[in-house]
């Protein structure tokens, strides 16, 4: 999996990962240069899958322009603040943690919940926090 590690100019690290949403009438793919496509039915999603690809929709609609602020993507989507940080978060948990929340393949110790009380942005620690 190719990712782009970037320094930002305020010191803070961005990783790229290749990963593209495609929404397609009720489902939603997700294509990868390296993984299969995976075809998610929002019918049969886990609130789990819903969030992690509602937070990359958000971040998308930040880093496109579509909306300038965190503030003016509330107002758009009608949601708190506070709920639209916790959704961006998760765009920060390791690649391998998302496709295996993606494919339904994530342990019993990862839950939406356990999201919500926070994460450390370390990838290693996450995995050791939710037993990967």
């Amino acid at each position: 999996m190719e990712k782009i590690i970037e320094r930002l100019v305020n010191g803070n690290i961005k990783v790229t990962i290749p990963i593209r949403l495609k929404y397609d009438g009720c489902k939603t793919i997700i294509r990868h240069p390296e993984a299969e496509i995976t075809e998610l039915d929002p019918e049969t999603m886990s609130p789990l899958q819903k969030a992690v690809i509602q937070g990359f929709q958000y971040r998308d609609m930040l880093e496109s322009g579509k909306v300038a602020t965190v503030s003016e993507l509330a107002q758009k989507v009608k949601q708190e603040r506070a709920f639209l940080f916790r959704a961006l978060s998760l765009v920060n948990l390791a690649p391998d943690i998302i496709e295996a929340i993606l494919n339904g393949k994530e342990p019993a110790t990862l839950t939406l919940s356990k999201l919500r009380k926070g994460f450390p942005e370390d990838w290693t620690e996450q995995r050791r926090m939710f037993g990967m």
